[in-house]
């Protein structure tokens, strides 16, 4: 992969499919860089599609996904909505040669996973994936302290994700009862899981193994005076070891009242470094802490503070301390895409990346049934 393709070019023409999650966070983040344009925004119907394209300032509206990704006026296809309806849109971006935006989970099932994969290896385009954590600059700093040296060797890590999504009392994501539904490809594990196995991979690299445990706790949601009864893990714990023989382990809870939100721990022979985030991590949220201090019984960490070059993007005008939705990471992950296009670095996380976290998903729903490890 050269990471250019032969619509490469100076100003870049955006489609989003989706006039929800697409317009409310991906839109702003892509009009936040530098020789990028949104032109298309394409929703299902005719009408939504030209509301949408009113509503949100687009040049042109679409309602058929096919002849959006088929226009040779459009450069980059962001795909929106859930895992079973992606793949189709996916799959006809990569067939007209574009470069491809996909979101998380990536895919409603490993088949699904490899032939995304494959499209875009034989597409020769750049391709990467919503799971945006690892952008987010707490993470990004934590990332090169650890890299430096700053927690000694590396002897374990846990990241946790554990939040009332969904309450006996109330549903607090009105936006995403379809979680209920295997058939969308979701869980804790596919969903919030996803998010975490890719911090993890991005920090430690592939994993080798995965042992796991997954239940589901919360029988019903009250969802708009009615009740929604979920088929899928509300609670997943997995124990990993990575190919580098490193052991982490993950945690991802949507039905935990109270629940600390997302915590991320590494640590070694010099010290622990922790990000924390109060619901998912976003770039304006997500906090350091650390401590070298080696006695015993002090389990306290200080805050460590953000520097300044992890808050800004090159040709990127999102401001890093704002509270909108995921902008700043999210503008990062495309501009990773924009200057990979154009020839410089390298898309990430990528399709390969994706495709390896889906296979530990895999691997540990069937380690749950089946009570063991399961190698990779």
């Amino acid at each position: 992969m050269t990471g250019t393709s032969n619509i490469a070019k100076r100003h870049l023409r955006v489609g989003i499919i989706s006039a929800a999650w697409g317009a409310k966070a991906h839109l702003p983040a892509w009009r936040s860089l530098d020789g990028i344009e949104v032109t298309a925004i394409c929703t299902s119907r005719p009408e939504t599609a030209a509301k949408a394209a009113s509503d949100f300032a687009v040049e042109r509206a679409f309602h058929d996904f096919r002849v959006m990704a088929a226009d040779p006026d459009i450069d980059i296809i962001d795909c929106g909505t859930r895992p079973p309806l992606r793949y189709d849109m996916v799959m006809a971006a990569l067939e007209a040669g574009k470069h491809v935006y996909n979101g998380i989970p990536f895919a409603k099932d490993l088949a699904d996973a490899q032939a995304m994969t494959q499209a875009w290896q034989k597409a020769g385009t750049v391709a990467a994936v919503d799971a945006f954590m690892q952008a987010v600059p707490a993470i990004v700093q934590m990332k090169e302290m650890v890299e430096s040296g700053w927690i000694g060797d590396i002897f374990g890590a846990d990241i946790a994700f554990e939040v009332p999504l969904f309450t006996a009392q109330q549903c607090n994501v009105p936006g995403y009862t379809w979680f209920a539904d295997p058939a969308n490809g979701a869980s804790t594990v596919r969903n919030l899981g996803s998010h975490m196995l890719n911090v993890l991979v991005h920090f430690f690299g592939p994993v080798a193994s995965v042992a796991s445990d997954m239940s589901l706790a919360l029988k019903e949601w009250p969802v708009d005076g009615e009740v929604l009864r979920p088929q899928v893990p509300d609670r997943s714990s997995l124990l990993l070891r990575h190919a580098s023989g490193l052991p982490t382990r993950l945690e991802a809870n949507w039905a935990k009242i109270g629940g600390d939100g997302f915590r991320f721990s590494i640590w070694g022979s010099k010290g622990r470094i922790e990000a924390r985030a109060p619901v998912f991590p976003m770039a304006h949220d997500t906090w350091l802490f650390g401590t070298q201090n080696p006695a015993l019984g002090l389990a306290e960490i200080e805050e460590i503070t953000l520097q300044p070059e992890y808050l800004v993007v090159p040709g990127c005008h999102a401001v890093a301390d704002q509270p909108e939705t995921g902008l700043f990471a999210l503008a990062s992950i495309f501009a990773s895409m924009r200057d990979a296009i154009n020839g410089k670095g390298k898309a990430a996380p990528d399709f390969t990346q994706a495709l390896h976290v889906h296979s530990v998903v895999e691997a540990a729903v069937q380690a749950a049934a089946e009570h063991r490890w399961v190698d990779l």
